[in-house]
């Protein structure tokens, strides 16, 4: 799946390099963006003559993206690349989002297949305590009760509560 970096600046989510180094690691971006944000870079900091970045506005398929994106990353003293360290988890969650946006305007006319793509993200994302609320095959943890409610009142209560989600990540990572 290519989730495109439109997601971070339609909400107005800044990005990097260790955002796109991260969405390359999911496999959640095309090479495209990386070279479309090199181009950006390149306009707004006309001095840089960083040769990875420069190669990466070329945007050769050729190219071995993760590396030069590495050497990016290791010239910007990052030097912890482990993505389950905590100092990842925003870049992650950016991603997670977006992964988010992307499937509720696939299946805004679907709920039940869009809490069955919800799922597969938790799922992805190593089941992230903050989705529990909204996860189809989970039992309520607030006490509600299903059996007094038809599936499509159940369907609504999640779907409202994945929304309530998506609006509070999206003002965290606004931050």
């Amino acid at each position: 799946m290519n989730v495109y970096v439109d997601v971070f600046n339609q909400f107005k989510i800044k990005y990097d390099w260790k955002t796109l180094y991260v969405g390359l690691t999911l496999d959640l971006i095309k090479y495209g963006d990386i070279t479309n944000y090199a181009v950006e870079f390149l306009t707004r900091h006309p001095e840089t003559n960083n040769q990875n970045i420069i190669q990466l506005a070329w945007g050769d398929k050729d190219f071995d993206y993760e590396s030069l994106l590495l050497n990016i990353l290791k010239e910007s003293n990052i030097d912890d690349l482990n993505l389950d360290v905590d100092s990842w988890q925003v870049e992650k969650r950016k991603w997670r989002f977006g992964v988010l946006v992307y499937f509720k305007k696939m299946y805004q006319e679907d709920f039940e297949e869009l809490l069955n793509q919800i799922a597969e993200v938790y799922a992805d994302f190593n089941y992230p305590e903050d989705m529990d609320s909204f996860i189809n095959y989970l039992p309520p943890k607030d006490n509600f009760n299903q059996s007094k409610y038809s599936k499509e009142e159940n369907v609504a209560r999640l779907i409202n509560l994945f929304n309530e989600f998506l609006n509070k990540e999206h003002k965290y990572l606004q931050n």
